[in-house]
């Protein structure tokens, strides 16, 4: 029996390694998409959509090898969170993906002449999604539900930041007609920037079920965002 629970063991840290190393690249992914977008760099950009093949069959694998561990093992309790919690954070990671294949594909429909990138609070969006993925996938791999409280913090920062540069694009294009291309772009830019700061919000929030066993979903909106 010390056996088989010491095989389990070590099949939960693989599968948590895995997770992590599916993480680790969507990251890269996220600077690299960033990067090609301030620098206009359009080869990079066509690397990266290449590369979310391998996104795409990570969480494939993982979908796989965590059916498979239901399968044999039946887990309860903490293991069967951490099961079904790997299996949520790979695919918001997957649609974290598709994302970034959205901002390098603006880096290719935009003129050189274009400045993308120049729009202080849009750059600064994009650093925010970065660090909220970060910052819940460390609280996964650490399974410490303390800091799931960085990634909230974060996200109301986020919706006041969404929130004022939409106005501000509206307002640019009835005032210059001739800005409308270059803001729909941004716009496009923002909500896909939005889209992954809402995944890593989901991810923070599988991490407090898996920890703490109680699912947020079920909780007061202001409650949840709160400080803890």
């Amino acid at each position: 029996m010390e056996h088989t629970h010491k095989n389990i063991d070590l099949e939960l840290s693989d599968l948590r390694t895995k997770v992590s190393q599916m993480g680790d690249l969507v990251i890269a992914q996220i600077e690299s998409a960033l990067r090609c977008l301030s620098e206009h760099d359009v080869p990079g950009t066509r690397m990266i959509i290449e590369q979310d093949s391998n996104v795409n069959q990570m969480d494939i694998d993982l979908e796989e090898m965590c059916l498979q561990f239901l399968a044999l093992h039946q887990p309860v309790a903490k293991d069967l969170r951490l099961i079904t919690a790997a299996m949520k954070v790979t695919s918001e990671l997957e649609r974290i993906g598709d994302r970034v294949v959205n901002i390098c594909e603006i880096v290719h429909d935009r003129d050189d002449r274009d400045p993308t990138t120049s729009h202080a609070e849009v750059s600064q969006m994009g650093s925010l999604a970065l660090a909220m993925v970060r910052d819940s996938l460390a609280a996964f791999s650490q399974a410490d539900s303390s800091l799931v409280k960085q990634v909230f913090e974060k996200d109301k920062e986020f919706d006041a930041l969404y929130g004022k540069t939409f106005a501000q694009l509206t307002a640019t294009v009835a005032k210059d007609p001739d800005r409308v291309a270059h803001d729909t772009k941004l716009a496009f830019l923002s909500r896909d920037l939005n889209e992954i700061s809402e995944h890593a919000t989901n991810i923070a929030e599988v991490v407090m079920f898996m920890v703490d066993g109680k699912s947020l979903t079920h909780m007061d909106m202001h409650e949840r965002r709160a400080p803890r």
